[in-house]
């Protein structure tokens, strides 16, 4: 059933649910339907509406104010269906080394293992409409510490509103409000339990309302999770679930950043986007992150301006001319009367796991919405880790290419310039909007938000779904774990409600 909470319906939240989802994103409709099927009665609740509107996305109104990322309104879609509004589609599961501690990485490392999720991979293959897929190549397999793998697509990217929109609508277990505001989580006089949510529809005049449930999931993304439970900090000194300091803290990107060209001996042997990863091995040999170097081909060569041809590398330097000529033969331009241009096959994209950082985070600022609810700000920060990765990577890649005779690459000038920084959103892709590990997970509460069930650490009915209880990221888009880990978390609240 659905309700426009701006209207009389809402008057179906007075009644008691078992499950209060607050949400309705990929997690929280899959946790919402999850709950439905195993006999729940859920009320899941939307901020935004049945499409996008303006009054909406303001509430996700921030500034970045570290490195350089976009507005955190431009990333985030507040309105039925969430982010699978402008998902790209891509999907691939974690690795098994992406839950193991990593001692160059402080912090590093999931209290449940790969196996835990891997029961919900073909479940989680239907919800998201990805089709299966070659296995990825194995350790054994791999040359010079790469193994090849793969990712599978969303064709076209599900959209979890128009999927799934008939059948919240239909179900007897299901309430679903729109225009559902959270504005406060009260908590019992001892504070270790929720009492009620209370929502506001978009009226100034609006009293609110409560919903009470048994259980209650916050499911809300990345930023808006700690956004709302430091807000909360009413009854709760700091915000709920904030007794050791870290909601919001250990924030976690994808960066993506194009490292280098590269000419192929045989450029249209390769696959369109080819993927290759670190061996168990070589990550621990060099004690680098997980990472995913992308080679994109591009139909047609395409060139490169690199100055004015006197004095310029790129004419002078006689590897660049044997590269052109040997292996693409094609004529770089930089003989004399030439136009100082390199033709070049394909380009080397890199994404990589981020290091830990708990001063990465997302905080609060002066400045609040509509509700009264200060506003976030993200302080995104990359390390010498994340730099000594993607130079590891870069060169030994780079190496393996030549020593095989598959290419040769030309890496960007910015890459090794010193004092070393990463482009900027102007001039690069820079992340994947993947917002993760801001109530990361871990069975010591001074080490985690949220316990290995993705239970807030002291509080007694209280859980959070998405992204942000990833302890560590790995280098794959993250809504394929988003939704194996909340389907296990379905699984949870059953076995705990009963």
């Amino acid at each position: 059933m659905r309700v426009d909470a701006d209207g009389p319906g809402r008057a179906a939240f007075a009644r008691g649910f078992d499950v209060c989802v607050i949400g309705a994103g990929p997690a929280g409709i899959t946790l919402a339907r999850r709950l439905a099927v195993l006999g729940h009665d859920v009320a899941l609740m939307e901020g935004g509406g049945e499409d996008i509107t303006a009054e909406s996305q303001e509430i996700y109104e921030g500034e970045p104010v570290g490195r350089d990322y976009w507005p955190l309104d431009v990333p985030r879609l507040r309105f039925l269906g969430g982010s699978s509004g402008h998902w790209g589609g891509w999907c691939r599961p974690l690795d098994d080394a992406d839950f193991a501690a990593k001692s160059w990485n402080p912090m590093s490392g999931w209290p449940i293992d790969k196996a835990a999720l891997d029961p919900y991979a073909d479940e989680a293959d239907g919800i998201l409409d990805i089709p299966h897929a070659e296995p990825d190549r194995t350790d054994a397999e791999a040359v010079d510490g790469f193994r090849q793998v793969f990712f599978r697509f969303s064709l076209p990217p599900t959209n979890f509103r128009d999927k799934y929109s008939p059948e919240l609508d239909a179900s007897e277990r299901i309430t679903l409000g729109l225009n559902a505001n959270l504005v406060d989580l009260e908590l019992t006089p001892d504070g270790t339990e929720i009492a009620g949510a209370r929502f506001r529809g978009w009226a100034a005049d609006d009293p609110g309302f409560r919903v009470t449930a048994r259980a209650y999931v916050l499911a809300c993304g990345g930023i808006e999770n700690p956004r709302l439970l430091l807000n909360f900090d009413r009854q709760a000194p700091g915000g709920i679930g904030n007794r050791s300091g870290l909601v919001g803290r250990y924030f976690c990107e994808h960066p993506h950043f194009v490292l280098a060209e590269a000419i192929f001996r045989s450029p249209f042997d390769l696959p369109k986007l080819s993927f290759y990863s670190p061996t168990e091995a070589f990550m621990a040999e060099n004690e680098v992150l997980n990472f995913g170097m992308r080679i994109e081909r591009m139909d047609e060569p395409f060139f490169r301006q690199f100055g004015t041809i006197a004095g310029d590398p790129a004419c002078t330097d006689p590897f660049m001319l044997r590269l052109a000529e040997r292996i693409a033969d094609v004529s770089p331009g930089c003989a004399p009367g030439g136009d100082g241009r390199v033709a070049f096959d394909g380009l080397l994209r890199f994404a990589h796991e981020q290091a830990l950082n708990p001063d990465s985070r997302v905080l609060l600022v002066p400045g609040t919405d509509r509700f009264g609810l200060r506003r976030a700000a993200l302080d995104w920060r990359l390390g010498e880790l994340d730099k000594r990765t993607q130079h590891v990577a870069l060169l030994a890649f780079g190496e393996m290419l030549a020593e095989h005779d598959i290419g040769r690459i030309r890496i960007r000038d910015w890459v090794l310039r010193e004092p070393f920084d990463w482009p900027g959103i102007a001039d690069d892709e820079v992340g994947g909007k993947h917002h993760m590990g801001t109530t990361r997970m871990a069975d010591d509460p001074r080490h985690g938000v949220v316990d290995r069930d993705c239970k807030v650490h002291g509080m007694a009915n209280l859980w959070i779904a998405g992204s942000s209880v990833f302890p560590t990221g790995g280098h794959a888009n993250p809504t394929y774990t988003i939704i194996q880990l909340t389907l296990r978390l379905g699984d949870h609240l059953d076995a705990t409600l009963g």
